[in-house]
């Protein structure tokens, strides 16, 4: 099954976006036991605070369907979402 990369860049509501985290978290967390979420954290905040979660799915509709579950889409503090196929040809991710 593919495997999709996907970044969030943060808009400027850290506030709201902490207050809500923990809910981010546990849609991670119950996607990460069903094994569809495979690594997920934040990224630095240079350019912009972020985060990258690394999803196996069936194709990109699968993978926008999860986000569309996100706690934090439903909030409005991701200003924008990339959804890219990562094809890993080593480590932990990669197919034999």
């Amino acid at each position: 099954m593919p495997v999709f990369a996907v970044t969030y860049v943060y808009g400027p509501d850290t506030e709201t976006r902490m207050e809500h985290r923990p809910k981010h978290r546990q849609w991670q967390s119950g996607l990460h036991e069903a094994g569809v979420i495979l690594a997920s954290g934040p990224l630095d905040d240079s350019p912009a605070p972020g985060g990258l979660l690394v999803f196996r799915a069936a194709d990109t509709a699968e993978v926008e369907a999860h986000l569309a579950a996100d706690p934090y889409a439903s909030i409005g503090v991701i200003d924008s979402v990339s959804i890219r196929q990562w094809t890993p040809v080593f480590g932990p991710f990669a197919e034999a």
